[in-house]
């Protein structure tokens, strides 16, 4: 049974792997955005 879900799925791990690397992606530059985005703002407010 398991060997069966197995040989006709095992396929399915790429397309899975390639979301899942997209979604940590999408965090990271999220994140990236933010703290760029407040380091302007407190740079603009500082001068």
């Amino acid at each position: 049974m398991t060997e069966e879900l197995f040989r006709d799925f095992w396929w399915l791990m790429f397309p899975v792997f390639g979301m899942v690397m997209a979604i940590l992606g999408a965090v990271r530059n999220g994140a990236y955005q933010d703290r760029v985005i407040r380091d302007a703002r407190e740079n603009l407010e500082r001068n």
